[in-house]
């Protein structure tokens, strides 16, 4: 049997290697956080760290958040249109073709001119990797067995931000190295893009304060001249602290696809997830990795859920396990995907107007807004399971609704799901 290796753990062999983590805070809120580079990347973005504030839908008026004395513009700070639950169109005209963009709370992008990667004693086989990422001037990520810790700090704009998860959830309970890609991934090394899980589930602490200067100072030089830093209505006093729900993931490979869909979301008490990504893998073909995850109760199985080609694949227009429905515009993407025993319906809405642009590493480096995302979306999923039968797998077995679920809200009923619309799919 061949040994699992850490695909959380840097691949310095490729292209790119990036690592991507979504906090839902308890009102529903998002902080974004990606540490990503491009080898060889020829636009002068090769090595970014990315940081999102959005605020949640229904926080027109957030106690946390006072405006600055100051909403003075520079070579490094952009005051961008006004505050409002509209999403009005504050991103400029974007790439041709592009739907338009919303503004989140504050969105940063620093674009070090290195990643230093510092990897700890070798782990024991079956177990994570321990290593640190960081980028001088900005901050590091810390990765250990059972955390993982960001400590991002920017003293020339008052940004500091600190972030702990603990109690990581792993895609299997059982394997605790296994990701979406299940067998699939003993191939990484020939794919061109490839997509691993660290954890489903985590709880996380986080302190996030922004406190700009009337006069901001230079920014360090080891930043490059693509460092972006944007609010959605000029530089503010931020301060948030607290507890919420945490999904930690990567990609590594050549260069993120022509166009591609990716989602996740939790239950308002944790004990559900879903996770899915998936697109134009090559011409003609489109592939999907799909995980839902629902904890048992007095009620209710356990239900520990992956769906991967060959059964989330079409080809050509074939596809007899999966069907899919997107509409950008209409912010809605309807995924059905099964095998001969079970199935799974997912239906994600979220408003036309909330989507933010994320970047991705390309093959030339980092394109900025290349992604749409929202952080306001609903989720709802029903999971099927074949019906008993003399054979299971007869056609006219009939199924029955296992479970039918409504992920990415809060208690308070605050929508606040992520979907993304990539490359073409975002068009």
């Amino acid at each position: 049997m061949l040994t699992l290796a850490d695909h959380f753990a840097p691949h310095p062999s490729r292209k790119f290697d990036g690592y991507y983590t979504r906090t839902q805070t308890e009102d529903g809120g998002t902080i974004a956080i990606i540490f990503c580079w491009v080898k060889g990347a020829t636009n002068g973005r090769g090595n970014l760290v990315f940081v999102l504030y959005d605020k949640p839908a229904s926080d027109a008026s957030s106690s946390h958040i006072m405006p600055s004395s100051s909403a003075q513009d520079d070579d490094h700070n952009h005051a961008c249109g006004s505050d409002t639950e509209q999403y009005q169109d504050l991103s400029g005209p974007g790439r041709a073709g592009a739907a338009k963009l919303a503004q989140p709370t504050f969105k940063y992008e620093f674009y070090p001119e290195q990643l230093d990667v510092s990897v700890g004693q070798d782990a024991a086989p079956g177990s994570p990797q321990p290593f640190t990422i960081t980028a001088p001037g900005v901050g590091s990520m810390t990765v250990t067995a059972t955390t993982i810790e960001y400590d991002i700090s920017v003293p020339e704009q008052g940004f500091r931000l600190h972030m702990v998860l603990t109690g990581l959830t792993p895609w299997s309970r059982t394997h605790q190295l296994q990701g979406p890609m299940g067998p699939i991934l003993h191939l990484s090394g020939l794919l061109p893009l490839n997509w691993h899980v660290r954890s489903v589930h985590s709880a996380v602490s986080y302190a996030l304060t922004l406190s700009p200067a009337a006069a901001p100072a230079p920014l360090p030089s080891s930043l490059t001249e693509g460092t972006e830093l944007r609010h959605r209505r000029g530089p503010q006093q931020l301060d948030i602290r607290g507890t919420g729900h945490a999904h930690a993931e990567k990609n590594w490979g050549a260069s993120f696809p022509h166009g591609w869909i990716w989602a996740q979301a939790f239950s308002a008490d944790g004990t559900r997830t879903l996770c899915l990504a998936g697109g134009a893998a090559l011409p003609g073909v489109q592939a999907f990795l799909v995980g839902y995850r629902s904890a048992s109760g007095p009620s209710r199985e356990a239900l520990e859920w992956d769906f991967r080609p060959p059964y989330a694949l079409g080809v050509a227009g074939l596809a007899p396990f999966m069907h899919l429905r997107r509409d950008r515009a209409r912010g809605t993407v309807e995924l059905r995907v099964g095998t001969w025993s079970k199935r799974l319906h997912v239906r994600i809405e979220a408003p036309p107007g909330s989507f933010v642009g994320v970047t991705a590493p390309l093959k030339d480096g980092h394109e900025r807004d290349f992604a749409h995302e929202s952080f306001k979306a609903r989720v709802t999923v029903q999971a099927y399971r074949r019906r008993a039968s003399w054979w299971p797998w007869w056609p006219r077995a009939g199924w029955e609704l296992v479970e039918e679920a409504v992920l990415g809200q809060t208690a308070d009923g605050v929508d606040c799901g992520a979907l993304e619309f990539g490359g073409s799919f975002a068009e």
